[in-house]
């Protein structure tokens, strides 16, 4: 499987905010949305899952923040600040899940050049065995951390969508549903990493920490859709 870089003429359309700078070979953010699908269909192993994991995560974190950013005025008084507070949370989580939507697509780039590497003799046997691992790595790494700041960002969402205004609930829903399919593509990566990791301790740690966090994002999906179900019951 050959790794794609993608030039700066590919560019253009409407643009994804990114406070942090990218290089012109690590742009999928800046693409549009009907350039950055066509890029996910290709037959190629990237970009993949793992970066629709974090895209997910910067797209449910955005939409909390829509909502909340309603719930103000006189009439949300008695919570505009501390849904205020939530959005600014939830744009600093929206942040950094933004780069790892590339830094996935890199990581497994990387795994794949390391497999690459020549395997002729004993000792580029053991250089190459030593980049996998470290590549793998690499890998289970970032949506390790997409998986976190995608559980951060539901539990401010869950936390929040009671007082939410009633007209941006199924916003603030919807945008939990995001954060909990980012939870669970998240660890599905961390988990087709974690079963080619020589370092079992390691990996079984991650591993069972991230399956941890999914289970709580399971609960908070459940208790957003108790709440938005309140908000959306006829009156």
């Amino acid at each position: 499987m050959e790794s794609r870089e993608l030039h700066p003429d590919d560019a253009g359309g409407t643009r994804c905010y990114c406070p942090i700078p990218m290089s012109n070979t690590s742009a999928l953010i800046e693409l549009s949305v009907a350039q950055f699908t066509d890029r996910l269909a290709e037959r190629a192993p990237t970009p993949g899952g793992g970066s629709m994991a974090a895209c997910l995560a910067a797209c449910g974190s955005a939409l909390g923040a829509m909502a909340f950013r309603f719930t103000s005025g006189e009439k949300y008084a008695a919570v505009e600040t501390a849904m205020a507070r939530r959005v600014e949370a939830l744009e600093r989580l929206r942040a950094a899940a933004l780069p790892l939507v590339d830094r996935d697509t890199q990581a497994y780039d990387a795994v794949t050049a390391a497999y690459k590497l020549a395997k002729s003799n004993d000792a580029e046997k053991t250089a190459r065995t030593a980049a996998i691992q470290s590549a793998l790595k690499g890998a289970l790494e970032v949506p390790r951390e997409t998986l976190e700041l995608s559980i951060q960002a539901l539990r401010l969402v869950a936390e929040g969508i009671g007082e939410v205004n009633p007209n941006l609930a199924s916003d603030a829903a919807t945008g939990a549903t995001c954060l909990w399919s980012a939870c669970e593509s998240a660890l599905l990566n961390v988990t087709i990493n974690a079963a080619s990791i020589h370092d079992k301790p390691w990996a079984q740690e991650r591993l069972d920490k991230c399956r941890a966090l999914c289970e709580e994002s399971s609960r908070l999906l459940a208790a957003v859709k108790t709440s938005v179900a309140r908000h959306l019951a006829p009156q």
